[in-house]
């Protein structure tokens, strides 16, 4: 039958830096908890599911209701046309199918969220360990694609996954020209996995020969039964992205380190740096350094209702962080969030 599942999400973010309204209030550097000292409802999340094996085609469709809903929105390049409708967002919606041709290829058309980085849209579960995003992941890759995807199961250590999309979170092709999006999922031992993906081809609007190519390698660690370990680097780069029209590159490394003290409470601990060359991702006119360290420690009061303490410390090798009124900021920022999961 069909699988339905979801969950509630709100939350609270404060930061030292009191951006004001002339930065509308927003944290520097942040995506899905940009909200400065404001109470928010994030995420009324709906999942329906039914798998192939009763009617030989599978479907999923994810929808988000609430905060998350508007910023996803906001990401994506239709945006600015659905902007002030109401807070829903289709974070999902795919078929599946799996050709009977050795281990079975299975193909998945529609819209589906990125296989890129270590951290995904706000869901709970392993992925996302922290209450916010690293920079990693609201600057370095994108979120969602628009096309079609096939998997195949090489071996079974060894997942290969690839096909044609529209883009960087786009559902609609800007340019006439698709990329691709693919990679491969390596898993020798059970304690240890590397999954490295690729985006490759144009993204800029009506510019179908300005290449954009980004690369995110993600390992998982299962240390201990206690303690997981994820670690990834990211590389991008751009043709003629910038005002100036010069290539552009970032990268950054990230780790985080999660560790279950009890079946109840855990902690996790992210760090990482950001390199944005000439400023193409984070929409500057130079080049910037960011880096991060965050804390954060997760509770199961009952098995469907989690809660979560966060401090982070942000860092910036140039003024970067929006603070006060006016037009001032700062190198660096400081931010503490308080956050309830329900899960049904």
């Amino acid at each position: 039958g069909i699988s339905i599942s979801g969950f509630l999400d709100t939350s609270y973010t404060w930061s030292s830096n009191h951006p004001g309204k002339s930065f509308k209030h927003n944290i520097s550097g942040r995506v899905f908890d940009k909200d400065n000292n404001k109470i928010e409802f994030n995420d009324f999340n709906l999942s329906l599911e039914k798998p192939e094996k009763d009617w030989g085609v599978g479907f999923k469709l994810v929808g988000d209701f609430g905060r998350t809903a508007e910023l996803l929105k906001e990401s994506t390049l239709w945006g600015s046309k659905l902007r002030h409708e109401s807070s829903m967002e289709l974070r999902e919606a795919f078929l599946t199918y799996t050709v009977p041709v050795g281990a079975g290829l299975q193909i998945k058309g529609g819209k589906f969220v990125t296989l890129m980085g270590t951290e995904v849209i706000p869901a709970p579960g392993s992925p996302n360990p922290n209450i916010s995003r690293s920079f990693l992941f609201n600057f370095a890759i994108p979120f969602t694609h628009t096309g079609v995807l096939l998997s195949y199961p090489v071996t079974s250590m060894l997942t290969l996954m690839g096909g044609p999309v529209t883009g960087w979170d786009d559902p609609h092709d800007n340019n006439r020209s698709p990329s691709f999006h693919g990679g491969f999922t390596f898993t020798p031992v059970e304690a240890f996995s590397l999954t490295t993906s690729i985006m490759d081809g144009p993204e800029q609007r009506h510019r179908s020969g300005r290449s954009r190519f980004t690369i995110s390698n993600v390992a998982t660690i299962k240390a201990t039964s206690a303690l997981t370990l994820f670690l990834e680097y990211t590389y991008g780069d751009e043709e003629k992205v910038t005002a100036s029209l010069r290539n552009a590159t970032w990268q950054g490394v990230a780790g985080i380190a999660s560790y279950d003290w009890t079946d109840r409470f855990t902690t996790a601990l992210r760090g990482e740096i950001f390199k944005d060359s000439d400023g193409a991702r984070t929409t500057l006119a130079h080049d910037v350094r960011l880096s991060e360290l965050t804390l954060t420690g997760s509770y199961k009061f009952t098995a469907k209702l989690l809660g979560r303490v966060e401090v982070r410390q942000d860092w910036s090798d140039r003024k970067f962080f929006a603070k006060g009124n006016g037009s001032s900021t700062d190198q660096s920022q400081t931010t503490l969030a308080l956050q309830a999961i329900y899960t049904f």
